[in-house]
């Protein structure tokens, strides 16, 4: 079994979690910006640890509405914050169809307002997401295999569930 992702904070709108080297943002329901602040304590724990290493992984439940533009500007502006210490990012949306690809358009419309220094890519599974990130690093990620991550989030989103729900 796979090393357990540590949960920084779990709403009935989003999970935010590390694990090892990587932060993990699910987006349940709505994208708020007050997911930012548990984003950036995330990210901050790993980048201590991982110097230049850090990586993303976003994941957008198929039923998670278009984020408002609001919140799209100020997540735009933390990612580019982030440039000195991410090394890979990537988006899973996990839907099919109309609605699939306008988020996915959105996502790509964040990076490039962003002009992102890293590579961010969007993908439809996580174990797509994993795999892009192995051959794409600059260094070498022998520490975790693609299906580590996999399990791990699996294992997350499992327990996430299973928690009472905050109010």
């Amino acid at each position: 079994m796979a090393e357990p992702a540590k949960i920084i904070e779990l709403t009935d709108d989003h999970i935010v979690a590390t694990w090892q080297n990587v932060v993990i943002l699910v987006w349940k329901r709505e994208t708020t910006t007050a997911a930012l602040d548990a984003l950036r304590k995330a990210h901050d724990q790993v980048a201590a640890k991982h110097e230049g290493a850090v990586f993303l992984l976003t994941i957008v439940e198929e039923r998670a509405p278009m984020p408002p533009s609001a919140t799209r500007d100020a997540l735009a502006g933390f990612l580019k914050m982030l440039e000195r210490s991410v090394e890979l990012s990537a988006v899973v949306h996990e839907g099919a169809g109309f609605r699939a690809a306008a988020v996915r358009s959105v996502v790509t419309g964040v990076s490039l307002v962003a002009r992102l220094p890293y590579p961010h890519k969007v993908f439809a599974t996580v174990a797509e997401a994993a795999a892009w990130f192995g051959p794409n690093s600059r260094r070498n990620l022998k520490a975790w295999h693609p299906k580590a991550l996999i399990d791990s989030v699996a294992e997350l989103r499992a327990r996430a569930a299973a928690e009472p729900s905050p109010r």
